[in-house]
């Protein structure tokens, strides 16, 4: 499969889809149709990655669909696997509209096939079909897999929305500070740093930070080539993911510059890198 689009909480609350999935089932379309839904809005929101894969396998003999990462393409139809026993490597919330959806990112062990599926059209097990009576309930994922699937964590990262993608980072950097404030205020002064040539003063009174001509910012602006690059801490630690590494890499930084702050409050506005092959986000830090 082509490399997927990204992933990467490694903290995964459980979610109950609050509606049906719009275009998870449909008996229209013909088996491993490539037919493309005209409603792209699924957004991930939360990822888990795993070191092992659990079995699982359809819960009917309907046409149901294995999807690409952006729900914007059929790739495979479980109709036509009726003996297959699915492995799930990753679980992926996936917000459409007001709902948010849990799926599971599953392959086929003997014939590679993998795609994204609503979790509900699984039942946990081996396919109880006798053609499958050999498959084992749980496997290790291989390092070539877990390689993979880190990489492609890396595409969808940089191909979220940037409000999406910085959401993502600073929910974990919030988790990792125990002393610091983020401060909206500070972020959107951020932003107006790293997007425009604007002076400090001018951003804080774009941004409606009060009393700026009394007040000292610290501002960094951190170049992403003093970032170390993620495959080489990916062979180091195969479990963690980019999202978790670039994380505490950004509250290192809102760590350091706090500590000697006045009021130990923030603003950050990240740049992803959207080519996804350094994978080293700018970013632009703003404390007082």
């Amino acid at each position: 499969m082509k490399k997927l689009l990204l992933l990467a909480l490694v903290t995964f609350g459980v979610f109950t889809a609050t509606s049906f999935p719009v275009s998870g089932n449909t008996t229209a379309a013909t088996a491993n149709s490539t037919a493309t839904n005209t409603d792209s809005s699924y957004i991930w929101t939360k990822v888990l990655s795993r070191s092992t894969a659990v079995a699982y396998h359809a819960k009917s003999k309907s046409a149901v669909y294995l999807w690409n990462a952006t729900h914007t393409k059929r790739l495979h139809n479980l109709k036509n696997y009726p003996n297959t026993t699915w492995y799930v490597k990753n679980s992926v919330v996936m917000q459409h509209g007001n709902s948010s959806h849990v799926y599971y990112e599953v392959y086929n062990y003997g014939n590679g096939a993998d795609g994204f599926i609503w979790r509900n059209y699984l039942t946990k097990g081996v396919n109880p079909s006798r053609h499958a009576s050999a498959a084992k309930g749980v496997i290790s994922l291989s390092d070539q897999r877990s390689l993979q699937f880190f990489e492609d964590n890396l595409t969808t990262l940089a191909s979220l929305p940037q409000s999406q993608f910085q959401k993502l980072v600073m929910d974990q950097v919030a988790a990792k500070l125990t002393q610091s404030a983020a401060d909206t205020k500070l972020d959107a002064m951020a932003k107006l740093l790293a997007t425009q040539d604007i002076s400090t003063r001018d951003a804080a009174a774009k941004a409606g930070v009060t009393n700026a001509k009394a007040t000292n910012f610290t501002v960094k602006q951190v170049d992403p080539k003093t970032m170390t690059g993620y495959y080489s801490y990916w062979s180091k630690y195969r479990t963690t993911n980019a999202l978790k590494y670039y994380a505490a890499v950004v509250a290192s930084h809102v760590t350091s510059l706090t500590t000697n702050s006045v009021n130990g409050h923030y603003g950050v506005y990240i740049v992803p890198d959207t080519t996804a092959k350094t994978w080293k986000p700018q970013l632009t830090i703003v404390t007082d």
